[in-house]
């Protein structure tokens, strides 16, 4: 019978970031510590989960059902230290908490132990820099991480426009933002916001378009910079073609698209290097093996320990992009300003 190891990848916020992946292994019988954790000096909460990966026979999609066959038993000793400029500051002890909310699929749901604290984390200034070591300690060894905290005050977006003008169709324009320091990946997000009134006398209800632009290394961004800002691109068509898809090219006489004065958002994750290098290595288009040990993150185990930082950052809409959405009359959309909903004109 086919021996198989399964593990469960934890639900990045995603960072970035939900993922659910399932991967087979073939080895001897042992236990292999599964190590999740994305630091981020912005949140109330940083969660780690722990868990082991184990061999077994026969039906594996029953086993990753049962968490008594992943998670370790009890309490871990599971710890944190926080650094700065290299000495040592302080030492948080986590806590478990169970969750409640995992989305059905092939493992356990939808409860989830996690390993958490809510003690905040330090955000790097122009003197000093922060880093921060996990320590878990399991029945037979003692396994040890560390992370440079990723950001600092200066990544944030710094254009305050986009342009998708129909006269650049066919040519790339780009929006500038700050690098983080430690940052070895970037993922972008732009969102489209407008208000929908179905009939005159309807309220209005936001509704928001997600243009997922996808995972970026630094070493490809550090090629394209202007005034020590990244340049990132994107095309106008690729905007309208995302925005036909999701109106579904509705004609339905009477409905109105509200835009105000900044209906666009883009939101920044930046992730450190080992989430780059993670995130690399399991990138099937690379042919990297996923059981090759000389690629392990965690020394002794498999996973990452890692940081982020996300910036958000409202910006207009430039050149003539208003006057082309109000052009194409069977969208309905009309331009009402940052106040006033019944002027419709641009």
């Amino acid at each position: 019978m086919k021996r198989r190891l399964l593990f469960l990848c934890i639900p990045f916020a995603v960072m970035f970031y939900a993922c659910s992946t399932d991967i087979d292994l073939y080895a001897d019988y042992k236990e292999i510590p599964i190590i999740y954790g994305i630091l981020d000096a912005n949140a109330d909460t940083n969660y780690v989960k722990i868990t082991r990966l184990m061999s077994v026979e026969g039906d594996a999609y029953l086993t990753a059902t049962n968490p008594d066959s992943s998670y370790y038993p009890g309490k871990l000793d599971v710890r944190i230290v926080e650094y700065c400029n290299g000495d040592s500051l302080r030492e948080i002890v986590l806590d478990t908490i169970t969750i409640h909310n995992k989305e059905q699929g092939v493992f356990y749901a939808p409860d989830q132990k996690l390993y958490y604290t809510t003690e905040r984390l330090n955000l790097n200034t122009s003197k000093d820099h922060y880093s921060y070591c996990l320590k878990v300690v399991l029945p037979d060894r003692t396994l040890v991480s560390e992370t440079k905290m990723v950001g600092s005050n200066h990544f944030n977006v710094q254009s305050l426009g986009m342009n998708f003008s129909k006269e650049y169709f066919g040519k790339s324009q780009f929006f500038l933002f700050r690098p983080a320091p430690n940052a070895g990946i970037y993922h972008v997000t732009i969102a489209f916001t407008y208000l929908e009134q179905r009939t005159p006398d309807a309220d209005s209800v936001p509704r928001t378009m997600i243009w997922d632009k996808g995972f970026y290394y630094e070493s490809n961004l550090t090629y394209q910079m202007l005034n020590e800002c990244y340049m990132f691109y994107y095309r106008p068509e690729e905007f309208y073609a995302q925005l036909k898809e999701f109106v579904g090219g509705d004609t339905v006489s009477g409905v109105r698209r509200l835009i105000t004065d900044y209906p666009v958002e883009v939101t920044i994750d930046a992730g450190g290097m080992d989430l780059a290098q993670y995130i690399y290595f399991n990138d099937p288009s690379n042919g990297i093996p996923l059981d090759d040990n000389n690629l392990a993150l965690i020394d002794g185990g498999h996973g990452v320990f890692s940081s982020k930082m996300t910036v958000k950052h409202g910006i207009r809409l430039g050149g003539e992009t208003v006057p082309d959405l109000l052009a194409m009359t069977n969208w309905g959309f009309k331009f009402i300003g940052g106040t006033n909903k019944d002027d419709e004109d641009y």
